[in-house]
């Protein structure tokens, strides 16, 4: 009995050893824990207060992006501005002159320029003009009285009369109506050949006595053997008109008019109705 309650005794104790230990083992881990934590805050309050710091570069960036998006949307306007119309009024502004233009569609555009514009109002109002754009620093103040502020944008820099008379002068100097009372052939843009063979870009309209009239384009020239031919291709038929080379350059040209390997028209006689 005396040896049963020993043993009894020695397990109760050894039982309270092990719990002890146990406890002690949680409580510093515990306090292992939390020193742990403690110990990483100020790296952790560090980290967070170097994100929420300022980048210092970031103002640059954004000032950059701006201008560069400024930049665009003004190219991207200046592209929709009219370069040819009538001037229908001139009005001087505190920060510009302000041109109301006319387009060839009859749509109305009020467009800035430069004030030395305005100041020839006489020479441009009510005509037809051809504007050149630049995009300028302009003021961006509210009113005449400088601020410091500007901005980029298209404004005519420049303007001259489109000349109607020359116009139509040149284009008929560029043009040549030839006629043998049975056929009449106008060629237009003449001129575009540039001395190598099979270039150039002439105009062909071909009439007969009833009024029925082909028009072509494309035409290519070529010079050799003593004669220039021009050349049209219309479908399955070709059009060729030939002239002798002269010193006078005024010799009497041939019309051909061929279909596959088939000669289908030759007409001569023609002489110079109007051009050169």
């Amino acid at each position: 009995m005396k040896k049963l309650i020993s043993t009894v005794s020695l397990i109760i104790t050894c039982i309270s050893i092990v719990s002890c230990g146990s406890a002690s083992s949680d409580i510093d881990a515990s306090n292992t824990v939390k020193q742990s934590q403690t110990e990483s805050s100020p790296a952790t309050a560090t980290q967070e207060e170097e994100n929420n710091q300022e980048d210092p570069q970031k103002p640059v960036r954004e000032n950059l992006a701006s201008t560069v998006n400024n930049n665009n949307t003004t190219t991207k306007n200046a592209d929709k501005q009219p370069k040819v119309g009538i001037v229908k009024e001139l009005v001087n502004g505190d920060l510009l002159c302000y041109v109301t233009l006319v387009d060839e569609k009859g749509i109305e555009h009020n467009v800035g320029a430069t004030f030395e514009i305005c100041e020839e109002e006489k020479k441009f109002l009510n005509k037809k003009i051809r504007a050149v754009y630049e995009i300028e620093s302009v003021s961006d103040c509210e009113s005449i009285e400088p601020c410091g502020k500007t901005r980029q944008e298209s404004i005519i820099t420049k303007m001259e009369v489109v000349n109607e008379d020359s116009r139509k002068q040149s284009e008929s100097s560029n043009s040549q109506t030839l006629s043998n009372g049975e056929w009449t052939i106008t060629l237009g843009n003449t001129d575009s050949w540039n001395g190598v063979n099979g270039t150039g870009n002439v105009s062909y309209q071909g009439c007969d006595a009833n009024g029925k009239c082909l028009k072509l384009t494309g035409g290519k020239i070529s010079c050799r053997d003593g004669k220039c031919v021009t050349g049209w291709v219309n479908g399955d038929y070709v059009y060729i008109l030939e002239q002798p080379i002269t010193e006078e350059g005024n010799a009497s040209p041939t019309l051909r008019v061929r279909k596959d390997d088939n000669e289908i028209l030759k007409a001569t006689g023609f002489k110079v109705v109007s051009g050169n």
